[in-house]
């Protein structure tokens, strides 16, 4: 009896260790698949990841983060939004996945008081946040402080002065303004700063030609 409840137990070990091996594997290879942009296949490696139930809180956490980050890129805001938000119950000084839900309210849901409310609560998290930065700037804009936006986009390309999507969204906040000059000027440096993949998808926008920053 002795003899077979270890065999029980072995084989059980050996199963719950390959199945962390596999989890695992999942995990990081769905973060490979983040970095490479391939939002739909990471989505799918992180349920994988998330349903082996091998991974630690922090892992957890970040596993529904970027699920959410890749649901987002699929114009899934609703299951983006649930996925950060489980990310911060978890991992409640989460900076990134606070700053995720700042933008699915901001972006989608439109509740512009929540989304203000989680960046800043990513700010202070982390005051050198540049992308809550970014974002609050644009809640500021949607609530008509304009003047507070311009300050935030300021901020975030302080810290981050190569990020072409902050410059790109400032110079559509400057088209909103009418003021052509400084909207063609962050619009040109977006478009010198952005990734040949996105250069291309930049030149066939209306705003890019009405602009002339592609000759």
């Amino acid at each position: 009896m002795y003899r077979f409840f270890k065999l029980i137990c072995i084989l059980l070990l050996f199963h719950l260790g390959a199945a962390s091996a596999t989890g695992l594997k999942d995990f990081e290879f769905a973060k490979v698949l983040i970095e490479e942009e391939e939002w739909a296949a990471a989505m799918n490696f992180f349920g994988l990841a998330l349903g082996e139930g091998v991974l630690n809180k922090q892992q957890t956490a970040e596993a529904y983060h970027l699920r959410g980050v890749s649901r987002g890129r699929l114009s899934k805001h609703r299951l983006a939004l649930r996925d950060h938000q489980r990310a911060v119950k978890l991992v409640p000084d989460y900076v990134s996945a606070w700053s995720s839900i700042c933008y699915q309210h901001a972006a989608n849901t439109k509740q512009l008081e929540t989304a203000m409310e989680a960046c800043d609560l990513a700010l202070t998290l982390d005051p050198n946040h540049a992308p809550s930065y970014a974002l609050r700037a644009e809640v500021w804009h949607g609530k008509g402080d304009d003047q507070r936006a311009e300050v935030d986009f300021a901020r975030s390309l302080q810290l981050d002065p190569k990020n072409w999507g902050v410059y790109f969204n400032r110079g559509i906040f400057y088209h909103n303004l009418k003021r052509p000059d400084d909207a063609r000027t962050n619009l040109a440096r977006a478009y010198r700063l952005a990734p040949v993949w996105e250069q291309m998808k930049m030149v066939n926008m209306d705003i890019i030609r009405q602009y002339g920053v592609v000759n």
